[in-house]
């Protein structure tokens, strides 16, 4: 049998790219890169990013026991063409057709290659990439489900509330989803075309506004990419102020889904009992970092705000509220049988799938 490579085998079989930091690329030809996606495939490793770039593609793979765990490998395009990861490994799919809309490069033999985020209404094609004028676009073709007693729902692009917009189809027998398929993209802002050519003040900004719920950790991905591209160190408190920024917009986060969720089940009590402690939440971030979102408070090499005394009681405060009241609010949701009924069981993430599509943090395989 023969034995698995390493990530180290694959960057020496290219030219590195010795600028790249803080992980190790390497430019490597088509064998090296259809190699790369046979161990994705067989789960040795794992896919951590798809991007393409003017001519090219990279990929980001993690190997956790491997020396290095993590490498960069990219792949000149000069056709406009790449050997498909998808068609080995489905988790990339969507990477790709996002590649194929925004760079033109295409996945040869993709299982998938219908457009992802360009829904025809941009006024150009390929905008990353070698830019066109843009055209009619074909009606967009769900995939099919078939069997007896189906019935087909749609949902969106247009919902209740400010949630930004998808269309879901749903294909159902009964209580059972047979398949269930999305489209998104309706609002995709080119952010990464703004952010070409302008300076890291302007970029650090716009990172903090791609996403309302995450501006904390837009803002400290963006920042430290700048840090390691840069070589700049960040102070021990400026690290320990993200985290803390970042906990907040978490726990912010977590009250309005926890409270979402159960509205979705007609519970409506606990909805507003979690909008309070988010709103609590917010209120704080304001009086603490000046903004309720805590936009422009990352920036790279540091953070542009400090704590005082008074706001370090302001989040203890808090922290005290929460403790007090949310758990009482668990009790009442187990005690609610109907709420149970509808959640419990649903929405199960296996760890062999959460693995599969590379997750981390605390949705992660354990």
């Amino acid at each position: 049998m023969q034995e698995a490579p390493t990530l180290q085998a694959l960057l020496d079989r290219g030219r590195r790219v010795e600028a790249h930091r803080p992980w190790p690329r390497a430019v490597v030809d088509e064998a090296t890169w259809q190699l790369a996606i046979e161990q994705l495939s067989s789960s040795r490793w794992t896919l951590s990013g798809l991007w393409g770039d003017d001519g090219a593609l990279h990929m980001a793979i993690l190997d956790p026991p491997g020396d290095p765990n993590f490498a960069v490998l990219s792949l000149l395009c000069p056709e406009g063409r790449f050997p498909s990861v998808a068609r080995q490994h489905p988790p990339a799919t969507r990477m790709e057709r996002a590649i194929r809309d925004l760079f033109g490069l295409d996945a040869e033999n993709a299982p998938d290659s219908r457009p992802w985020l360009d829904h025809g209404k941009w006024g150009v094609r390929h905008p990353l990439g070698a830019r066109g004028a843009g055209g009619e676009t074909k009606p967009y073709t769900f995939l099919p489900a078939e069997g007896e007693s189906l019935h087909q729902i749609a949902v969106g692009p247009v919902h209740a509330g400010i949630i930004e917009p998808g269309h879901f189809r749903f294909h159902a027998n009964g209580e059972t989803i047979v398949r269930l398929e999305a489209r998104l993209g309706y609002t995709h802002k080119g952010v990464e075309s703004l952010m070409k050519g302008s300076d890291l003040d302007h970029a650090a900004k716009l990172a903090g506004r791609i996403s309302g719920d995450s501006v904390v950790a837009y803002g400290v991905a963006f920042a430290r990419a700048v840090e390691s591209a840069l070589a700049i160190e960040v102070p021990p408190r400026a690290h320990w102020l993200r985290a803390l920024m970042a906990e907040l917009e978490r726990l912010a986060n977590h009250f309005g889904d926890i409270g979402a969720i159960c509205n979705d089940a007609s519970f409506a009590l606990m909805h507003s009992h979690c909008a309070v402690l988010r709103e609590r939440v917010l209120r704080t971030a304001d009086l603490c970092f000046g903004h309720r979102l805590m936009r422009d408070c990352v920036v790279p090499g540091g953070v542009s705000c400090g704590l005082e005394p008074d706001d370090t009681a302001r989040i203890r405060k808090l922290l005290a509220e929460i403790r007090a009241r949310f758990p009482a609010l668990i009790e009442l949701y187990d005690n609610t049988a109907s709420l149970q009924d509808r959640t419990v069981g649903t929405g199960i993430l296996t760890k062999a799938l959460a693995a599969q599509f590379g997750a981390g943090g605390t949705i992660g395989p354990m």
